[in-house]
């Protein structure tokens, strides 16, 4: 029996084909509290240009058209990208590319990232290079928020901590919000 690489296009189109919203994003107590703890960790500022990479079917995206004057968001799965099309589609602001995360080379254009529930599907070598292009290529003053799951899933590759304890550790990333609440936890970064 071949194991799946549970972070590959392929892993994630399986799930959005045989169900379209496979972990429940639109009525799940823990990603609706999830999206309310990321708004309120994004309250008191407007945002410009948002990247939003694995938006899944759109459920956050369609949350932070409130904040955001253009949204950038992606997912690889073409499934995904046709249901979050669909739920953003009123929105003039909001676009919705089909690539993976690692193909994003420059990330100067944003003055908010968030990175949602993605971090743990990378090993922590790729995870690394990926933050630390990002933040290399972020412009100073930037927001990078994370949120990640804090349980176990045979799925991911590391833990939610370790995906943070990855960010933490870039030297140009200065934080200004962190929470942690039973199955989740939240920060968020300012580029310095």
């Amino acid at each position: 029996m071949t194991i799946p690489d549970t972070s590959s296009a392929t892993f994630f189109e399986a799930k959005y084909r045989r169900e379209s919203d496979p972990w429940n994003f639109l009525q799940s107590p823990y990603e609706c509290a999830r999206y309310d703890a990321i708004l309120k960790a994004l309250r008191g500022r407007h945002y410009r240009r948002t990247f939003e990479p694995g938006c899944s079917i759109g459920a956050l995206t369609i949350r932070l058209a409130d904040i955001c004057d253009e949204i950038e968001a992606s997912d690889f799965s073409p499934t995904a990208v046709k249901e979050a099309r669909k739920r953003c589609e009123n929105l003039s602001s909001v676009r919705i590319r089909c690539c993976p995360l690692s193909e994003e080379k420059d990330f100067g254009r944003f003055d908010l990232v968030v990175l949602s529930e993605i971090g743990y599907y990378f090993v922590a070598p790729d995870w690394r290079e990926l933050a630390e292009r990002c933040v290399a290529t972020m412009e100073n003053d930037s927001i990078l928020l994370a949120a990640h799951w804090l349980g176990n899933s045979t799925d991911h590759r590391m833990s939610g901590d370790e995906v943070h304890a990855i960010l933490a550790s870039n030297a140009s990333l200065l934080l200004d919000h962190s929470e942690r609440q039973e199955f989740f936890r939240i920060d968020r970064w300012r580029k310095a």
